[in-house]
């Protein structure tokens, strides 16, 4: 995992909570103070899958086209991720029998690791998400 899932995480979460406003990048860029440029890269990539439409010119932006509902953690985590949890491999000029099978077991590790960080990221949604930040505003004004 980096910093880019946060970030799409975070772009679509006000795109989310902003349902119907088109905005720009250099808005979104204010909220989370990330670069508008970096903003609108991954969008295009977003763009690409149906996730988000966008209008060029003058009252243009960006809006998400899917409920928010219908786009789990797991969604974003396999189009920003391209590849799966790794272990670093050791600079060793000569491997062993010993870092052979220290590298298979950390291998069925990480791939055990990757299978439950996907299934726990399918069960949460953007819509969830927003609901709870919602609730927890709510919260913090009464």
């Amino acid at each position: 995992m980096n910093s880019e899932l946060s970030v799409v995480i975070y772009i679509l979460i006000i795109l989310s909570s902003h349902k119907n406003e088109k905005l720009t990048s250099a808005q979104i860029s204010e909220k989370i103070s990330v670069n508008p440029v970096r903003i609108r890269r991954i969008l295009s990539s977003f763009k690409k899958v149906g996730y988000v439409k966008t209008k060029e010119g003058i009252d243009g932006g960006y809006v998400l086209s899917v409920e928010p509902h219908d786009i789990t953690l797991q969604d974003i985590y396999k189009l920003v991720s391209s590849k799966p949890l790794q272990i670093p491999k050791p600079s060793m000029s000569s491997k062993g029998h010993l870092t052979a099978e220290i590298d298979m077991q950390l291998t069925s590790i990480f791939i055990e690791c990757e299978q439950q960080l996907m299934r726990q990221l399918g069960k949460i949604n953007l819509g969830s998400m927003l609901k709870l930040m919602t609730d927890c505003q709510l919260e913090r004004t009464e």
